[in-house]
């Protein structure tokens, strides 16, 4: 993984000879030249993604690819890194046979903004915030629902993180001019925007109820609708492909937990003693 935009003599020092992009921002998806990752924070980044043996690691500028050779090597992962430099893509090549994840790892040279990354279930990146910014929209749109994500220093705005893990590292001071660490850790949500039909066991609806759910990256929100009747729904949460949310419908305050999968959500309903099955369907984008 590589820091895009740190000092030109330190990425001289620190990088084979060539630069990995060019320092003047000239070029739109050129982010700066290739500094490591510091190994702590390598360590404290796989942690915090909570790596596994089945997972898909992705680094979007992989640089020298210390950080998925080192998921496959220690968490028996299988890793994507992707890299503009060739000179980087041939180096991790390299590492990833000396250190024996070769079958475990492969390396792209290529755009990360173009790169296909549907296949990751943790995708990780330390680029400078007008890339990282960037890569919001398609993050949210491309990546399934419970991919997990870990931005070194800059988070994804406007999505707030679902935890933040701050540390010192020294030997950043000569990278960024400060050891203050941040990592900002997100989870993709299920997609849910639209109108969704649903329905409730008969003593808490006698017919199917209309839901209308607004989801930007920064919050996510909503209503029932019953005839002329809107009543905004409580609390609505999307993490991964889990829902939550409460309404409170004809005196009775309902609460809701589900799984969203695709155009269905399914869960358990409760109101006082009242427990039960609801579905809700997808039924269209919102009207205009």
């Amino acid at each position: 993984m590589n820091f895009r935009g740190a000092a030109a003599l330190l990425a001289l020092c620190a990088a084979p000879p060539a630069f990995a992009q060019d320092l003047d921002g000239s070029k739109d998806n050129i982010a700066g030249p290739y500094v490591p990752t510091p190994w702590v924070i390598v360590q404290e980044m796989l942690k915090l993604a909570d790596v596994r043996g089945e997972d898909v690691v992705y680094d979007l500028g992989s640089g020298d690819g210390r950080l998925v050779i080192t998921a496959a090597k220690r968490f028996g992962a299988r890793g994507v890194g992707v890299e503009l430099q060739t000179e980087l893509v041939d180096l991790a090549r390299t590492g990833a046979k000396r250190e024996g994840v070769a079958d475990r790892v492969k390396f792209i040279q290529g755009d990360l903004f173009e790169t296909d990354i549907k296949d990751a279930s943790v995708v990780m990146l330390y680029l400078l915030p007008r890339f990282v910014t960037r890569l919001v929209p398609r993050f949210r749109a491309e990546l399934k629902a419970g991919t997990r994500i870990v931005s070194h220093d800059y988070p994804l705005a406007p999505w707030p993180p679902d935890k933040e893990l701050a540390m010192d590292v020294p030997e950043k001071e000569m990278i960024s001019g400060t050891s203050w660490t941040r990592l900002y850790y997100y989870v993709v949500p299920a997609r849910v925007q639209g109108v969704w039909e649903l329905a409730l066991p008969k003593e808490l609806a006698s017919a199917p109820l209309v839901l209308q759910i607004t989801q930007e990256p920064h919050a996510v929100g909503g209503f029932m609708r019953d005839g002329n009747t809107e009543l905004y729904l409580r609390d609505l949460t999307v993490r991964g492909g889990q829902v939550r949310f409460g309404l409170l419908y004809r005196s009775r305050l309902m609460a809701f937990e589900g799984t969203v999968a695709g155009n269905a959500m399914t869960g358990e309903v409760r109101a006082r003693d009242l427990r039960g099955p609801w579905t809700a369907r997808h039924r269209g984008p919102l009207p205009r």
